[in-house]
């Protein structure tokens, strides 16, 4: 049998138990700030093929280089016979500060004859860009566009002409990307 004062002390005990350990519980807050930018899509267009101009092939192997500013020079027997020469040209537009990465053609590609199949190769590519920043050392391919203006890429190589190369005209093709980074 059990005393109902015990009973009501001991539930008061616990009560106040409970009561004394609790404590009022200390809450923070803080507030974040989140943000974005929305840039200008990319574009990259081509504005010049490179072009070697017209050549007389000699009767041994030779080269023809076309620098990044269009300026032609060959090596070897090959002869200039005129013709339109010019660097590969390409306008790109983005937004003005950010950081870009142009991947420039590299290894070597085929020129092909369209009748015969003569081939011809395209190797040592070399870019120049106008517009825009380079970052890091050398041509890491990533380039800062500076002001809001366009910005444009120059590309070069140099050309193997084989001894006696077969008459026509050689046709190929380079990609050249850009992306932001």
């Amino acid at each position: 049998m059990t005393r109902p004062g015990f009973a009501y002390a001991a539930f008061l005990l616990c009560v106040l138990l409970c009561v004394g350990f609790a404590r009022p519980a200390f809450a923070a807050q803080s507030n974040g700030t989140s943000r974005t930018t929305v840039v200008s899509s990319l574009s990259l267009i081509k504005d010049a093929d490179l072009n070697f101009g017209d050549l007389i092939s000699g009767t041994t192997a030779s080269t023809v280089i076309v620098d990044p500013q269009g300026t032609r020079q060959v090596t070897g027997s090959v002869v200039e016979a005129g013709g339109t020469v010019s660097a590969a040209r390409f306008q790109g537009s983005g937004t003005g500060g950010q950081r870009i990465r142009l991947r420039a053609p590299s290894g070597s590609y085929t020129l092909t004859e369209g009748v015969s199949g003569a081939i011809m190769i395209l190797r040592d590519l070399t870019m120049e860009v106008d517009n825009a920043t380079l970052l890091g050392r050398g041509n890491s391919g990533q380039y800062r566009i500076t002001g809001a203006g366009p910005f444009t890429v120059r590309i070069g190589g140099t050309l193997d002409v084989g001894a006696n190369q077969t008459p026509g005209a050689y046709v190929g093709t380079f990609e050249v990307d850009v992306n932001y980074f």
